[in-house]
This record gives C-alpha cells, sequence and structure tokens, in this order.
C-alpha cells in the first residue's frame, strides 16, 4: 500500500508530543518569517498555500488584503498587504468635465441609444466581461476558479455588479465586494465608449447615498485618479477598515438618482 504524503504528516501530527510539536512550529515559523522579510509576510505566505474556496476568499477580504488568483493556472491565491493603498474618499469624489457632460447628454439621447443602469441583474455576465485579457495580455488574474467563487460570492450577497445597457444589451459594467460598510472595486470593463465609466461614477453615488465608509480601487496614481483617488498608509487604511467592517451597511439592488 502506497501512503500518501497527506498521510505521512497526519501520522506525523498524531504521533509528535505536544512540547516537541510546539517546538518544531516556533523552529519552522522563525525560518518562515526570516525568509519571508517579516511575520506579516511569512503570515500572508501561509494563507497563499490554502485553495480557492468562498470561505478563503472573504476571509482574505475579511483581513483587509486583497488576494488574487495565480495567474500561472494554480488554484491558490497571493495576498497583497502594501504598504500605501488605492482609495476614493466616499464623500468627496470626483467628476471629470467630460463625463458630467456626457451623463446630462444622456437625458436627452434617443430611447435606444440612452444607457440604462442596472445592479446585480446580470452579474455573471459581467464577470465575464471583466475576464477578457485586455491589449497585449494573454492571461487575467479572474481565473475560471475565481468565477466560479464569485459567483459563490454574488449568490451569499457578497458580489454585486454596477452594469450598463445599451438598447437592451451590456455594454458596460463594475463589480466588487461588499462587507458592510467596505466596499472594493475589483474590475471594470466597456464595449462602447463610457459605458463603464458611467457605471462606476453610479457604483461611487451608491456608496455614498447609502452610507458606505471605505472604498478600495486602485493606485492613485491610474485610471481612478480622475474620480479622486488617493493614496493611504497601511495604518491609516487598517483603522478605516475596521470602522467600516464594524458598520452594518446593505448593498442594495436600488439604482441611485444623479442630481447634477
Amino acid at each position: 500500500m502506497r501512503i500518501l504524503p497527506k498521510q505521512v504528516s497526519s501520522l506525523i501530527a498524531k504521533t509528535v508530543k505536544k512540547p516537541t510539536k510546539r517546538l518544531l512550529q516556533q523552529t519552522f515559523h522563525s525560518a518562515l518569517a526570516k525568509v519571508s522579510g517579516g511575520k506579516e509576510k511569512a503570515l500572508s505566505w501561509s494563507y497563499a498555500q490554502f485553495e480557492l474556496s468562498p470561505y478563503v476568499l472573504l476571509q482574505g477580504y475579511l483581513q483587509g488584503t486583497y488576494p488574487m488568483p495565480d495567474m500561472n493556472g494554480g488554484k491558490t491565491l497571493n495576498w497583497y498587504d502594501p504598504e500605501l493603498r488605492g482609495i476614493i474618499p466616499i464623500p468627496d469624489f470626483k467628476i471629470r468635465n467630460d463625463l458630467l457632460r456626457c451623463l446630462k447628454k444622456e437625458k436627452l439621447q434617443e430611447a435606444e441609444k440612452r444607457f440604462e443602469i442596472k445592479i446585480n441583474a446580470n452579474f455573471h455576465e459581467t464577470l465575464l466581461a471583466c475576464s477578457k485579457p485586455r491589449g497585449g495580455d494573454t492571461k487575467t488574474w479572474i481565473t475560471p476558479e475565481y468565477i466560479k467563487i464569485a459567483l459563490q460570492l454574488h449568490n451569499m450577497g457578497i458580489a454585486h455588479s454596477i452594469e450598463t445597457y445599451q438598447n437592451g444589451v451590456l455594454v458596460g459594467g463594475v463589480f466588487g465586494i461588499s462587507i458592510n460598510g467596505y466596499f472594493v472595486t475589483l474590475s471594470l470593463f466597456h464595449s462602447v465608449d463610457n459605458a463603464a465609466k458611467i457605471a462606476f461614477y453610479y457604483l461611487l453615488v451608491k456608496l455614498r447615498d447609502d452610507g458606505f465608509k471605505l472604498h478600495v480601487s486602485g493606485d492613485a496614481n491610474t485610471w481612478f485618479s480622475q474620480y479622486g483617488a488617493i493614496n493611504i498608509a497601511k495604518n491609516e487604511f487598517r483603522e478605516q477598515f475596521m470602522k467600516a467592517i464594524t458598520t452594518p451597511i446593505i448593498f442594495s439592488n436600488k439604482v441611485p438618482e444623479l442630481a447634477f
């Protein structure tokens, strides 16, 4: 009979006495912390060894990290906790003049050209559209395994999409994770000019109107800068994060009304 590595590990765990086990744990933990560059990085590496599941993915967001699937075909997650985090201040987000003109012009468009916004009407198709490689890239972090997990989180009321339609066709959208007063924007897509920008603007208005406390987007030196994104230090992010996830907020399917 062939004994598998997991069986060997189980046998060792059962036979090693507690003092010896504790010594081994301390020794390996100390070594892992040194080669990883610190205890927190060692902890992140340990988390990355778990296989992708709704529970593990949610645990990552509950700790303020952003877990990303392995793009090289693996079924594990890499957990990131950078020194700077890009956020868009919810009460003070910005809108560029060109987008404002576009939104005002929308109200005058013919029905078949006018954009329609929906929330969680077609999360799956929005997710699939976001998962397509961009530009010259051939890989995407939104892997088939991640899509399955995200759909489960959506069914649990944790993952959401804001969608833009034109003449009944999905042409843009954004999806993210909502945990009480904490929202993480994960990806956007568009097949028609301005469709993603408009969906994202509706998201910003919704987060403000619903009373959300913290919105993580992306680095302030990226596309998100046009909405007022800023980078904040890890300690400041953690303080805001803890307040946000302990503030009861429900992400509803109500589309906000825009006022200019």
